[in-house]
């Protein structure tokens, strides 16, 4: 019952950024709380995401909670983002 209302508050989140697609894995209970225009239920796409998530986080330590270089202030973990992706 937690978790269900975690997901739920989860893609309440999500739906207000009005993104354009959500991919997710074939979990009955993601029909009923996303858009059919905007629900894409393809296994090989969250696996592929996944995979990219965890490459990021391997290259930014700043990611990783359990590690020295967690970044506790937003200011930095902000700017060591923007350094990796548009420097």
């Amino acid at each position: 019952m937690l978790v269900e209302k975690r997901k739920k508050l989860l893609i309440h989140k999500v739906l207000l950024l009005s993104p354009k697609r959500i991919y997710t894995n074939r979990l009955n209970i993601y029909p009923s709380l996303i858009p059919k225009e905007i629900h894409k239920r393809f296994q090989y796409c969250t696996n592929r995401i996944e995979l990219m998530n965890l490459n990021l986080r391997t290259h930014i330590k700043r990611l990783s909670r359990k590690t020295i270089c967690f970044s506790k202030n937003k200011m930095y973990l902000e700017a060591h983002l923007k350094i990796y992706f548009w420097g």
